[in-house]
């Protein structure tokens, strides 16, 4: 049985979304996340098996699926290393310093049976994408058993196209009471030059402001 590999967007916003579609920002890649997966069968025995064992009998055999899992998906992140060169995995002569490697490895203290593979952030968002894309033409070729491997997309925005579009939206409203975070306010612009940034005043205060992002501004314009 060929690994299963499914596409995870529910981490990203309607207006990460909304961005996408206007060219305000990209589709990108934050990771690939190896798992286990259970067939319906396997979880109504596991049921069973959970009413019938004592607790700490359960215990083991959980912990003892667990590793048999790390196994599988270790095999699999070896065949990617003899490809890839994966940061922080068994070749600790690669440095995070350098642009030469191609995917950065995550484990929760050992435990194989959860493992994520990002693309490097220092390279262009279509060359992030097309490392992801070998990598799973590869994991296409490889039968594994219950292993899964999801697509967690992220939106890579436009920095800007988003200052643009806040700034835009700031001098449209500047001079009007509106509503944010729940209040009545205006926004205002605080500081200057490199230190600048968007606040937005409760009405009746002057000086307590809650400061708000380009993207938070994003967001307001869209909604406006």
């Amino acid at each position: 049985m060929s690994i299963i590999i499914n596409e995870d967007k529910s981490y990203m916003s309607n207006t990460d979304l909304l961005s996408i579609e206007k060219g305000i920002a990209k589709l990108g890649i934050h990771s690939i996340k190896f798992s286990h997966m259970l067939t319906e069968e396997q979880m109504q025995e596991n049921r069973k098996m959970a009413d019938i064992l004592s607790r700490e009998e359960w215990s083991v055999s959980c912990e003892k699926y667990k590793i048999e899992v790390g196994q599988k998906i270790e095999k699999i992140i070896d065949m990617v290393n003899d490809k890839f060169i994966i940061y922080q995995y068994k070749n600790k002569n690669v440095s995070y310093s350098n642009d030469d490697w191609d995917l950065f490895f995550w484990c929760n203290s050992g435990d194989m049976s959860y493992v994520t593979l990002n693309p490097n952030t220092k390279r262009t968002i279509e060359q992030q994408i097309a490392d992801i894309n070998n990598v799973l033409d590869l994991l296409k070729t490889i039968e594994c058993d219950s292993i899964k491997v999801v697509i967690q997309y992220t939106a890579e925005y436009d920095n800007d196209k988003v200052k643009e579009i806040a700034e835009s939206y700031y001098n449209s409203v500047k001079s009007k009471f509106i509503n944010c975070l729940g209040f009545t306010g205006r926004l205002k612009k605080i500081g200057k030059d490199d230190d600048m940034h968007y606040g937005f005043l409760k009405k009746g205060t002057s000086k307590n402001y809650y400061k708000l992002s380009d993207t938070a501004l994003l967001k307001m314009a869209f909604n406006s």
